[in-house]
This record gives C-alpha cells, structure tokens and sequence, in this order.
C-alpha cells in the first residue's frame, strides 16, 4: 500500500524546494517528479489554475552542502535520462501530427488556396507541452529529416529548437506559440520554387540560387495573403535567411533591424541543418554542429540569443558520442548547464574497446581526474546512438 499523501499549502512552496516522492497536483496528475525542483512557473501555474494545495508522500531534500548538491543533480539527470527513454513514442507522434499540419499548409500554398493555421497551432502547443516535459526529447528528431518530405520534417524540427531556445528567453505560452508558428511555416516559401530546382543534387547556377533567394519573399507574401497571419509570424519567413551582419537576404537587413522571431528560427535553422543528411552533404555530429555554429556564426546570429542557445543543448548535447581520457567511449545522457564540458556519460566502450552491456554512468563533474577528448561520430563505430542509449 502507498504511503499516505500530505498536502501542502502552494502559498508556502518556494522556487527550488525539491521532494524525494512525486508532487501531486490532484489524486492522479503529477506537478514534478522526485528529486526534481519547483521552479517559479510551477508555482505561477498553480495559481493560475486556482490550486490552493499540492499533495506528497515525500520528505523535502535538504540541498545545503555542495556534496549533497552534486549528488542530487545527478540523480536528476539519471531520472531524466529514464523518463526520455520512455517519451521517444510521444516524440514520434507529435512530430508525426506536425508534419501532416505543415504539409496541407503547403499544400494550400502550392495551389494559392487561402487556410486556417489552427491545425499548426496546435501541433506547435503539443510541442511545447512535450518539451515541458522533458526537454532532452529533442534527441529523437535526429533522422528525422531525412526522407522524401525533407522540407517539411525540417520545418517541423526547426519548430522545436525555435521553441527550446524561446524557453531559455522566458517566452510566455503565447509567444512560444507565435515564435512556433513561425518557425513551422519557415520555408513556405520554398514550394513556389520550381520542383527541378528543388531536386537538383549538383551544384545550382547562378540564376537557379537568385530563384532560390526568392522565396522568403514568396513565403511572406503567402502566408499573410492566404492564412491573414501577424507580421510577427510571416516576418519569421522573410527574414529568416538575413545575418545580425548585414550579409543575408533579401533585404540586407541588420542588428535590431531583423526581428527577434527570424533571428531565433535562424539559429534553430542552420543547427538543424548540419546534423541533417541531404542529397549534397553529409550531416555532422551534435558536437561538432555546435562547435560551427559557435564559431562560424558570430558574425551571422544575434550574439544574445547565440549565447542562450548553447546551454540550451550543451555544447556536447544529449547523444554525443565523446571519447574519454580513460579510453574508454560513452554517450552523453545529461549535463548541467554551467559546465557543459563535464556531462554526465553512459559508458558504452571499456578502454579495450569492448562493449559494456551494464548500465555505467560517469559524472564529469565529480570524476575530476577524467575529462573528454574528442567527440566521435556514430559511422567510426560503427554503431547506433538508438542502439547504445
């Protein structure tokens, strides 16, 4: 038989108290789970919904001595770790959904048929909601866009980048929702570009690229004719290809001159764009994607939000496939934010090279005696991260 529930009063909950059984909102909806902390919006939700009492069997943690911090932080992780093994379905689902909502929105467009975004909307919601429930989720929309419908998985896995950095911002649900939309409908653009151009896996010529370069204009002028959207979401379509330099297109804009929408889709646009295959380049690895995007984008992304992007996913994200030190290879399962160089690793290779059925986890940040090497790629192993995970 459970242990008896206790209720506690919400107006005595503070930000960062942490219990070692699940909160419960009511009998059967569960607030956080063990060892995780409420955090300020939990609390603001609550009141919102007009919840006067939460429920527990838990005893709160006491997380004074940096020991019993470090300690929890990991078990945090290892929860998380469990909780998104369990969420990869849902994953599935959801982007499933998307892609069918982003796919008769360019239906319309292709025919310059006038549509309701309802259906966008709501798949962006179902992604926010995943999301809040576990964030690392973002880990299976790997592959994902390499198939027939590249143009269309891209859109939808822009969209969950876009909204992971806006969480990082402090985006309320409605401006999760307006950002999403925009990052959903990011190349709708692109269907008005002629198919044999979009096909063409040598290299385009000069005039076939300038056709190309039309279709921010395209997808703007398209979406605010056939779906009547705010500027705020068609803009994400016209300025998503200008640079915080002045270097992009169509208009050259710079700085402040782009919105913050198009400058967020942007950076989720080109991440997505590297760990994705296409018919004229092989995909890089997470790290290594992040590593060209810290680098390579100084010039062409809003330094403020470049910087936010990068705790967001780590430098060595969820899936990282990283080499030890120690010899021995493992796979990122979790970090914290403020040292994204010190993840906590699943060993999958021992320093012979022979793998490591058992559950064995690393945490850099108290391992301080073994430190990464190099990030590896799944093809020198010959392996699956899905497999090892």
């Amino acid at each position: 038989m459970s242990e008896k529930r206790r209720k506690i009063p919400v107006e005595y909950l503070k930000p960062g108290v942490i219990f070692d059984q699940p909160v419960y909102i009511d009998s059967s909806n569960v607030l956080v789970d063990a060892d995780v902390a409420i955090t300020e919006a939990d609390i603001k939700k609550l009141m919102t919904w007009g919840i006067d009492v939460i429920e527990t069997s838990g005893k709160e943690i006491d997380t004074t001595s940096a020991a019993d911090q470090q300690s929890l932080n990991q078990r945090q992780i290892v929860n998380q770790y469990k909780d998104l093994l369990r969420k990869r379905k849902d994953l599935l689902n959801v982007h499933t959904r998307a892609q069918t909502a982003v796919k008769e929105a360019y239906g319309c467009i292709r025919l310059d048929r006038t549509f309701e975004i309802d259906k966008i909307q709501k798949s962006v919601v179902e992604i926010i909601e995943l999301l809040r429930k576990n964030q690392h989720v973002f880990l299976f929309l790997y592959g994902l866009a390499e198939n027939d419908n590249y143009l269309i998985s891209h859109s939808v896995n822009v969209t969950f980048y876009a909204i992971i950095l806006g969480m990082a911002l402090g985006y309320d649900e409605s401006k999760l929702i307006e950002l999403g939309t925009g990052a959903m409908l990011i190349d709708a653009g692109m269907v008005k570009i002629p198919v044999y151009i979009m096909n063409k896996q040598s290299k385009l010529t000069d005039q076939e690229f300038n056709t190309v370069k039309t279709h921010p204009l395209l997808g703007y002028k398209a979406l605010k004719q056939l779906a009547f959207v705010s500027d705020n979401i068609a803009n994400v379509s016209l300025q998503h290809h200008e640079q915080f330099d002045g270097q992009g297109y169509p208009r050259g804009l710079k700085g402040n001159e782009i919105s913050e929408f198009a400058n967020i889709v942007s950076i989720a646009d080109c991440y997505e764009a590297q760990i994705s295959n296409r018919s004229y380049k092989k995909k890089v690895y997470f790290h290594h994607a992040m590593k060209n995007l810290m680098s390579s984008g100084v010039s062409k992304f809003d330094p403020r939000l470049l910087s936010a992007f990068l705790p967001s996913l780590s430098l060595y994200p969820i899936g990282s496939i990283v080499e030890l030190n120690n010899g021995m290879i493992g796979i990122v399962i979790g970090s914290s934010p403020d040292k994204p160089l010190r993840p906590i690793v699943k060993l999958i290779f021992d320093e012979n090279k022979n793998e490591i059925s058992e559950l064995v986890l690393l945490n850099l940040i108290e391992k301080t005696n073994i430190f990464i090497v190099k990030a590896l790629e799944e093809d020198q192993l010959n392996i699956n991260i899905f497999d090892v995970l």
